[in-house]
């Protein structure tokens, strides 16, 4: 009878210690890239506060990307032309890969297999294989390349071309450029639609937002009214994009059926990128002169708190959902 009690015990201890584990598992993260301060915050997002602080070698931190399965971060460090694997267990940095010169922003594919970066010195894009970190091909694209994602189904990579106004699509079967895509002046940030059929394009210097069709690259679409808009994310149901003016200190709202601009969210000084959680409650943006983080409640359109001091000019946030 002793000995069943004490396997009991056991029991209950192993099934309280996992339930623990699942619960801080599944407690949601973001995860912020401090360009000045050579560090990436980490957000707990139950209670707004910072849980840790990564520091990473390299400064010039801009870009964020997590793996699917939440296990790494892959973050760009312009100073050292190159990305640091995070590892989220530990928030320490385990691998360091070289890239191309000006690493700016990280895109992975939807099975976690592949990381792609923009180099935006080098005017190429690094492929790395994540199980090896290794770069396994570097492929060429257009004129200072900066915002990067893969499509929904996992086969193409869009590239954004600064400075030669167009998108490079990048055929992940052959990691070489399949099409150009022309737009309007300035392409940075990029969003695709959740059916996989839009890419959502923010022009900085022409000051508006492209809709393109995937599947032949036409412009769809063109919302002006924006000022300098640099990154642009999408709602889980593909209703509304959330895109940064970064020279208004605002976020303004699109609607997608419409096309329209619905409302402008005053934000802190100069917003850098936007996420929207994985419930579509919540859009988080990067307030890179005001060294802020802003949480947006999207049924609102309000900013209901404001993480100060998140890091020194905070540069891109990503989430663990």
């Amino acid at each position: 009878m002793r000995a069943h009690n004490v396997i009991s015990v056991f029991c209950l201890r192993v099934f309280a210690f996992m339930a623990t584990a699942l619960a801080v598992s599944a407690q949601p993260y973001g995860y912020v890239s401090n360009e000045m301060g050579n560090n990436v915050s980490v957000v707990n997002r139950a209670n707004n506060t910072i849980s840790a602080t990564i520091s990473v070698s390299g400064a010039g931190l801009t870009g964020l990307a997590i793996t699917p399965n939440g296990s790494y971060i892959y973050a760009a460090e312009q100073s050292k032309n190159s990305i640091a694997v995070i590892s989220t267990a530990s928030n320490s940095v385990v691998a360091t890969v070289p890239v191309g010169t000006g690493p700016i922003h990280v895109a992975i594919t939807p099975n976690g297999a592949t990381a792609y970066v923009a180099n935006t010195t080098s005017n190429s894009v690094s492929v790395i294989n994540t199980a090896t970190n290794t770069v396994v091909d570097t492929i060429p694209v257009g004129s200072k390349p900066v915002g990067i994602a893969v499509t929904v189904d996992g086969a193409y990579v869009l590239v954004s071309n600064l400075s030669s106004a167009n998108i490079s699509v990048i055929s992940t079967s052959t990691n070489s450029v399949r099409a150009t895509w022309a737009t309007l002046s300035g392409p940075n940030g990029i969003a695709m639609s959740p059916n996989g059929s839009v890419a959502y394009v923010t022009n900085q210097y022409a000051g508006s937002v492209t809709f393109h069709s995937i599947a032949t690259g036409n412009i769809l679409n063109t919302i002006t009214g924006f000022c300098a808009p640099n990154s642009v994310a999408v709602t889980p149901d593909g209703s509304h994009l959330y895109v940064t003016n970064g020279n208004s200190s605002s976020v303004a709202v699109v609607n997608t059926s419409s096309a329209q601009i619905v409302t402008k969210v005053p934000v802190g000084l100069l917003p850098t990128s936007v996420v929207v959680s994985a419930d579509g409650s919540t859009a988080y943006v990067t307030n890179a002169y005001g060294y802020s983080l802003s949480e947006i409640n999207t049924a609102t359109n309000t900013v209901e708190f404001t993480l100060a001091r998140v890091g020194i000019y905070p540069a891109s946030v990503a989430l663990y959902h």
